[in-house]
């Protein structure tokens, strides 16, 4: 019986060794691997279709990281569902550090709560690499408004009830919400006009077809600089850098229609190797936070906001709280 047991002794410690050994085996492999990455070229996944500011934002990026990594960063354009196609395509991809994903307010955050079902997890499918831009909402009316302010504006629609209305990029967009929430913050009822994207809600707007937008800055800013438009509030705290002039909603005595800016930020998959989601922040935090990226598009209407990987986790959990929290309160249905 002793022997026995010495000899199951030795073969449990056999067990334990051999499982160490493998660990130690794949971890040197892991190391081996981040130190000869990367070894072909990446890809960086937009969940957005060409030409929108994510993808503006995300071709400049992937030029200065290909001469930072010496290998080139494809950009794939995956539209559709708010973003949550890209996104799962970005949670499918293998955990090796050659697919990056440039996500947004509405698939690390508001989509959580407009979806019921999402084919990936904002947190634990990814892990966090920066913050790139923020990018507050403003209240633009169409040309026919265009001799009053935010006070006159909001009694104009009051007066108008349903036969005013507001166009959105489409359901649950940020356009969306923001309408909703001007409505519930002003006692207006302007009827929702979603479009599929912002440039045909635009057209109309320019058109007096619909009343009000809620765009983000910089999808408008030239419309502003050439004065086609006018913003007369922007939804915030603090007043927008390229607009300073502009009153924010919390100055109006308007803050439930104080909104945080909508925002892009770069992730990797969350199994990729530390030592490679290392590098890769410490790259894109700094081709974020050059003069060249940082002059380009503060001057189309964006504020620049590169940040750690910590911070980035806790910026987007909050964020996740805070459209939870508007969503439910504008009785806003999962899709």
């Amino acid at each position: 019986m002793q022997a026995v047991l010495i000899s199951g002794m030795f073969d449990r410690m056999r067990l334990v060794q051999l499982f160490g050994a493998i660990a130690v085996l794949a971890t040197l492999a892991t190391g081996a691997a981040a130190q000869d990455w990367p070894t072909h070229p990446l890809r960086l996944i937009v969940p957005f279709p060409a030409g929108g500011s994510a993808d503006v934002q995300s071709r400049v990026i992937a030029e200065g990281l290909s001469k930072a990594l010496g290998q080139p960063v494809v950009v794939e354009n995956k539209p559709g569902a708010g973003g949550n196609i890209g996104a799962a395509e970005a949670a499918r991809a293998a955990p090796d550090g050659y697919t990056l994903f440039m996500a947004t307010t509405s698939t690390h955050a508001s989509n959580i709560s407009l979806y019921k079902t999402l084919d990936f997890d904002p947190v634990k499918d990814f892990a966090p690499l920066t913050l790139v831009t923020l990018n507050p909402q403003v209240v633009v009316a169409a040309p026919q408004y265009s001799n009053l302010d935010f006070g006159g504006l909001v009694a104009k629609l009051k007066n108008a009830g349903t036969a005013a209305s507001f166009g959105s990029s489409g359901i649950g967009s940020a356009t969306h919400i923001a309408g909703e929430l001007f409505n519930r913050a002003t006692g207006s009822t302007m009827v929702h006009v979603p479009y599929r994207g912002q440039g045909p809600a635009l057209n109309d707007l320019l058109g007096n077809r619909i009343d009000v937008m809620f765009p983000l800055v910089a999808d408008v800013f030239s419309f502003l600089q050439s004065g086609q438009l006018r913003a007369l509030a922007a939804l915030s705290e603090r007043r927008a850098k390229s607009l300073p002039d502009v009153p924010t909603t919390a100055e109006l005595d308007d803050p439930q229609l104080a909104l945080t800016p909508i925002w892009t930020a770069l992730y990797a998959h969350a199994g990729t190797p530390s030592p490679i989601l290392d590098r890769l922040s410490r790259e894109l935090a700094a081709i974020v936070s050059a003069h060249d990226f940082v002059d380009r598009f503060e001057a189309a209407g964006f504020e620049i906001q590169a940040s750690t990987p910590g911070e980035l986790a806790a910026f987007a959990a909050a964020e996740t709280t805070r459209w939870a929290g508007i969503i439910k309160t504008l009785d806003i249905q999962p899709q």
